[in-house]
């Protein structure tokens, strides 16, 4: 049985079933961590109306989950997670979830990630492939954690690396801002996320909305002007967990191709294991299209975990009878 699902409406049971089986298939998906708990508080007091649910049950129990977001940067494309019990898996559960989706979406468009080959890749056959990415896993272990060391002494005379958890100091908000407004200059990021305006008021509205995870910046400051001019984001789970998350990292075009970045992530790691020791691992999506990150990555210990696709789908051809793998995200 499928049924449309409000989290602020719902009863206890339901929401934490329904939290359960998205952060299993998130996890399995992405490599990242996330607390049932803490998710089920989030959207029970932050629900956002551009999101809708919906669950799937089997012998009374929730087997399968589903959320469309409509994407801020395409409002006529919603971007889908679906995901389905190991046990319930090959029964059709997907399917209907997908179907029932497709009926409800009032987008044109539906974009996923799946993992690339089986079982999840011939699930979406014929779904557009937007973007191939990677992702990739740095265990900071004592080799890994000796090469960052090794990276991290270089010498560059012109710049410093700062470092902070939380909000950015008042002194360099601004200038972390124009950084980040460049992680859009990385292949496909475009069709990933939307463009921004980074002045003050969203960078502090960004580092407030970290839900329940703490927020580590490292950051290149150009010493002539005391501006940041490269930036690297990490959250870590409030929560008791052995894996973080490696986000957004860039460097102004004009300071590119100095090895600001290495230097950069490479410290970033150090500190992590300085501040989170109990961190064993640390995870990132990279688009297999951007060779400059991916040397990087490479240069600071990531390894690749398993390769995913961004693919996208008209809503009108789901309509006519799709198919659909157990985890979409």
């Amino acid at each position: 049985m499928i049924e449309a699902f409000e989290a602020k409406t719902s009863m206890k049971q339901d929401l934490d079933a329904w939290c359960l089986v998205f952060a299993e298939g998130q996890a399995e998906l992405s490599g990242g961590v996330v607390d049932p708990g803490v998710l089920a508080e989030q959207l029970r007091v932050g629900d956002e109306g551009r999101v809708r649910r919906w669950l799937a049950r089997r012998a009374g129990s929730i087997c399968g989950v589903a959320e469309l977001r409509t994407q801020q940067h395409d409002p006529a494309a919603g971007f889908l997670r679906l995901f389905v019990t190991p046990s319930a898996r090959r029964r059709g559960v997907g399917s209907r979830l997908l179907a029932r989706v497709a009926a409800d979406a009032s987008v044109e468009r539906i974009q996923a990630t799946v993992l690339a080959g089986p079982p999840g890749e011939p699930f979406v056959g014929g779904w557009r492939v937007v973007l191939r990415l990677e992702l990739h896993e740095q265990r900071l272990d004592q080799d890994t954690l000796r090469r960052c060391q090794e990276l991290a002494i270089a010498a560059h005379p012109a710049h410093r690396l700062v470092f902070w958890q939380g909000a950015a100091p008042e002194q360099w908000v601004a200038s972390f801002g124009r950084v980040m407004g460049h992680v859009l200059d990385a292949p496909g990021a475009d069709l990933q996320m939307a463009s921004r305006t980074w002045d003050t008021a969203a960078v502090r509205a960004w580092e407030a909305g970290m839900g329940g995870r703490h927020l580590l910046v490292g950051a290149v400051v150009h010493l002539p002007s005391d501006d940041v001019v490269g930036a690297t984001v990490t959250t870590v789970p409030s929560w008791e967990a052995g894996v973080a998350e490696q986000h957004d990292t860039a460097v102004l075009p004009e300071h590119r191709g100095g090895g600001l970045a290495r230097w950069m992530k490479a410290r970033q790691a150090l500190r992590l294991h300085e501040l989170f020791p109990t961190v064993e691992s640390v995870t990132v999506t990279v688009n297999q299209q951007n060779a400059p990150m991916l040397a990087v990555n490479r240069a600071v210990g990531y390894r690749l975990l398993r390769e995913r696709l961004l693919v996208e789908v008209s809503t009108d051809r789901l309509k006519g009878g799709p198919r659909c793998g157990p985890a979409l995200g």
